[in-house]
């Protein structure tokens, strides 16, 4: 992430034009053009739809992204504007890892590992049959498939619900322009 201090940063985004400069070039994914963005946000600020934006709502924006919020935004090293071109874009850096609400949390579970394990412990009641050890030489190979698929829908089930649970929050990187 680039190296500002929380003071900055809360100062830069305490501006909601800022933040939707931010929003709207991370969601693009992509550079956009200063006239494009001026647009979107004076849609935003006057309710509307970007194609019903008066010439004096875009220039008025335009005006503002132009000679206060996109100077600020370079400087901090959010985004790089080319003044020829009229062309703003997320700076690589940012592009790349983003801010805190711009990054996927962390899962608390790792399904994967939880499915790896699982693998592994399939693999080796296999083998433990294979071989004969003493527990398992007793074991049909019905009774290790229902163990591990009966394993496996369990934990795709708790993914599912767990998974299905957590997306009833909002996006914290939208509410952050709202």
């Amino acid at each position: 992430m680039i190296d500002l201090s929380k003071d900055e940063l809360f100062r830069i985004l305490s501006n909601s034009r800022r933040r939707y400069i931010i929003y709207y070039l991370h969601e693009a994914g992509d550079e956009m053009s200063l006239k494009q963005l001026a647009a979107r946000i004076a849609a935003v600020e006057n309710g509307t739809s970007v194609d019903e934006v008066t010439d004096e709502e875009r220039q008025r924006v335009y005006i503002s992204l132009y000679q206060t919020h996109l100077p600020k935004l370079e400087e901090a090293g959010i985004v790089s504007y080319d003044d020829e071109e009229r062309i703003v874009a997320l700076t690589p850096e940012v592009a790349r890892e983003g801010f805190f609400w711009m990054q996927t949390e962390d899962e608390s579970r790792p399904w994967a590992t939880y499915y790896a394990i699982l693998g592994v412990v399939g693999w080796l009641a296999i083998l433990a049959r294979i071989i004969g050890l003493p527990l398992f030489a007793a074991l049909p190979w019905v009774a290790i498939a229902v163990f591990v698929s009966t394993a496996i829908l369990v934990l795709v089930g708790a993914q599912y619900f767990l998974e299905l649970e957590g997306d009833e929050t909002t996006d914290s990187f939208e509410t952050l322009i709202e």
